[in-house]
């Protein structure tokens, strides 16, 4: 389709696509909320200072709610957010990552890792 157009027009188209996906990429990185991930000594603190929920209660949850077996959990803040990343291998053989709020317990959402 490229091929009947002048050299110009498919400059400018190309210029139009590079200034759109520019913007969209600021917009993006402004949305984003920055994630930062403690150590176990970190999130010994963390838990005791913040009245955080107890992580192997999430875990246990988590290996409940996709039928695996959990491997680790650790705890990140994300925007003024505790959260507890827990990854699981489910009976598939495949590892999955469920985040819960370290507060609630409440679990937040299910990301795929293979």
């Amino acid at each position: 389709m490229t091929a009947n157009l002048t050299p110009s027009l498919r400059l400018n188209g190309a210029l139009v696509l590079f200034a759109a996906l520019g913007v969209s990429g600021v917009f993006a990185e402004e949305n984003a909320v920055a994630t930062q991930c403690f150590t176990t000594a970190e999130t010994r603190d963390k838990i005791s200072g913040q009245k955080l929920g107890d992580p192997f209660v999430s875990m246990r949850a988590a290996e409940t709610r996709v039928k695996g077996e959990a491997l680790n959990a650790r705890l990140c803040r994300k925007g003024d957010n505790f959260i507890y990343e827990i990854s699981l291998v489910r009976q598939d053989g495949r590892v999955v990552k469920l985040l819960y709020d370290a507060a609630t317990g409440q679990a937040l959402s299910l990301r795929k890792s293979d």
